[in-house]
C-alpha cells in the first residue's frame, strides 16, 4: 500500500464502478466510431473494415480527429493525403503503406511510420479511405476495439485532460504524504486473524432409491504474527500460521505452517517455501523452493501487461497528481471500450479523487463514489496543511452470485490496518469470512531478499502442475 495507485485502484474497483452494460446498436457501416468519447456521424460513406482493419473516409476522420476540412489536401498527381492541425501534419499516399508525421516546420523533423495496410479509393463511392486507427496510434492517440458493439474507440488524451477543470491540491499533498513510502527500505511487523464459516447441503440416491440428505458445516481459523521487509522493487514476507477449526461439529487438528515468501516485482518472480506444508503434501524435498513467474503468466494473455503495470505502480514519485494522473489514462493497462472511455475513466476519478469531491469534517476530508452495486470511500487525514493518513472504505454486492463483499483499509502516520469481510449463498451453499490484518512501518537500512538463498532447490510451479497433470492423464 506504499505506492499512491494502490489504495485508489486496488482491487478492481475502479472497474466495477465503471462497469456498465453495453447496449449494442446497429453500426452505420462495418463499425462504429466513438473519438473522445462522443460518436461520430457519417453520412456520405460508410466505416468499412478490409483486412483486419477498420478504415474511414479521409474527411470524417481527419475531422473527427480535429483537423479542420480547410487544412486538408489532395495532391492528385502524388495521389497523397495531407491533414494540418497546430503544428502537426500527417500525410498518407494511396496505395503506400506509410504514414508520414511531422511536428513543427521542420520537414527534416518527420517521422515515417511502416503500416500493414495501406489507405485506398472506394470503387464504389469514389471516397479516399484512411486506417484510422493507425493514424491515430501513430499521433499519439489511445485507441481501442471494442468487438461486443463492434466500435472503435479513439481518445486524444492531451486534448481529454486540457479540457479539463477539475483541481487536485489534496492529492497532491496525500502524495507528498505517501513518497516517504517510495523511498528507501521499510520494515513491517504485524498481526493477522482470519475467520471463515461454510455450510453446504446436498442429497443423493441410495441403490435402493432411499434419498439421503447431507449437510457439511466447517468452521476454521487462521492467525499469526508477520514480519516483512519491502522496498520498491522487491518485498520479503515471513509468518508462522496457527491454523484450527472443526468440521461437522469435529475438532480439527491445530496445526502450525511455516511461511517464507519472497519476490522480485521488477521480474515478476515469486517464491514460497514452507516445511511444514511440505512434509504434509509428503514432498520429497521438504526444505524446496516454490517459484511463480506472474510476469510470464500475465504477458502470455496480455503481451507487456506487466511491465506497463509495473511502470505505472511507479508513476507517482516526485510528480504532481495531475501527472500521474495522465500516465494513468495513457496506460494500455486500462483498457477503452465503448462504455469505458478515457472520458469515463477520468469522470470516475474526479469524482473521487478531485477537490471537488471531497467533504470536509474537522481534519478530515472524505469522497464517496458508487454504481451498480459497487462504492468507494476516500478519507484524507489532515494536520494543518498537511496529509498525515488516508483511508478507504470499498464494498461491492452480485446478486447474481450471491455474493457481498467489503474492505477497509486505514494508514495513519506509519500504522496500517485493514479489515475485509466477505459473504456468499448460493443454491444450498453458505460461507462468510472476516480478515484483519495490522502492519507498522519502519524505515530500516535492511533490504528485503528477493530471491531464495544460494544454491537452495527451486522448483516451478507451473512445471510442477504440468507434471501432476501428466501424470493424472496418463494413469486413465
Amino acid at each position: 500500500m506504499k505506492t499512491f495507485l494502490k489504495p485508489i485502484v486496488c482491487g478492481g474497483m475502479l472497474a466495477a464502478l465503471l462497469c456498465t452494460p453495453a447496449l449494442a446498436a446497429e453500426p452505420q457501416g462495418d463499425f462504429d466510431l466513438l473519438v473522445n468519447g462522443d460518436a461520430v456521424t457519417f453520412t456520405d460513406a460508410a466505416p468499412k473494415l478490409k483486412d483486419n482493419r477498420s478504415f474511414l473516409p479521409m474527411v470524417a476522420t481527419f475531422e473527427a480527429l480535429g483537423f479542420p476540412e480547410e487544412d486538408m489536401t489532395w495532391d492528385g498527381a502524388a495521389r497523397t493525403v495531407t491533414a494540418v492541425k497546430d503544428n502537426v501534419t500527417v500525410s498518407l499516399t494511396i496505395g503506400e503503406n506509410k504514414i508520414t508525421v511531422t511536428r513543427g516546420a521542420d520537414a527534416a523533423a518527420s517521422v515515417a511510420i511502416t503500416t500493414d495496410v495501406a489507405p485506398y479509393i472506394d470503387a464504389a463511392t469514389s471516397r479516399t479511405y484512411i486506417p484510422v486507427g493507425l493514424v491515430a496510434d501513430a499521433l499519439g492517440y489511445r485507441v481501442g476495439w471494442d468487438a461486443d458493439t463492434y466500435t472503435v474507440i479513439i481518445d486524444d488524451v492531451d486534448a481529454i485532460l486540457a479540457a479539463n477543470t477539475e483541481t487536485y491540491d489534496l492529492m497532491d499533498r496525500y502524495m507528498a504524504y505517501a513518497q516517504k513510502y517510495n523511498e528507501g527500505n521499510y520494515q513491517v511487523t504485524g498481526s493477522y486473524d482470519m475467520t471463515s464459516s461454510s455450510s453446504s447441503s446436498g442429497s443423493y440416491e441410495e441403490e435402493d432409491g432411499t434419498i439421503t440428505e447431507v449437510n457439511v458445516d466447517m468452521d476454521q481459523t487462521i492467525a499469526g504474527d508477520y514480519t516483512m521487509l519491502v522496498n520498491q522493487t522487491a518485498f520479503q514476507f515471513d509468518t508462522e500460521m496457527e491454523m484450527g477449526g472443526t468440521l461437522s461439529g469435529q475438532p480439527i487438528a491445530p496445526s502450525t505452517i511455516d511461511v517464507d515468501l519472497r519476490g522480485d516485482l521488477d521480474t515478476g518472480k515469486l517464491y514460497f517455501q514452507s516445511v511444514a506444508l511440505s512434509q504434509a503434501l509428503g514432498a520429497e524435498d521438504t526444505d524446496a523452493w516454490y517459484s511463480l513467474d506472474m510476469k510470464g503468466l500475465l504477458d502470455e494473455a496480455m503481451p507487456g501487461y506487466y511491465d506497463d503495470l509495473m511502470a505505472l505502480s511507479k508513476a507517482g514519485a516526485g510528480m504532481t497528481f495531475s501527472q500521474a494522473l495522465e500516465e494513468i489514462l495513457k496506460s494500455d493497462t486500462i483498457p477503452l471500450t465503448s462504455t469505458n472511455t478515457t472520458s469515463d475513466y477520468l469522470d470516475v476519478l474526479n469524482a473521487l479523487l478531485g477537490d471537488s469531491s471531497f467533504q470536509k469534517s474537522g481534519n478530515t476530508y472524505t469522497s464517496v463514489t458508487s454504481a451498480d452495486g459497487a462504492s468507494m470511500s476516500f478519507i484524507l487525514y489532515t494536520n494543518g496543511d498537511a496529509v498525515t493518513g488516508y483511508g478507504m472504505e470499498m464494498s461491492s454486492t452480485d446478486p447474481t452470485l450471491g455474493m457481498e463483499l467489503s474492505m477497509t483499509i486505514t494508514m495513519q502516520g506509519d500504522k496500517m490496518d485493514m479489515t475485509m469481510e466477505m459473504a456468499t449463498d448460493v443454491a444450498g451453499s453458505s460461507s462468510t469470512m472476516t480478515m484483519t490484518m495490522d502492519g507498522l512501518y519502519e524505515s530500516t537500512d535492511t533490504a528485503p531478499t528477493a530471491e531464495p538463498p544460494a544454491g537452495s532447490a527451486v522448483v516451478d510451479v507451473m512445471d510442477l502442475l504440468n507434471s501432476l497433470l501428466e501424470s493424472a492423464v496418463s494413469e486413465l
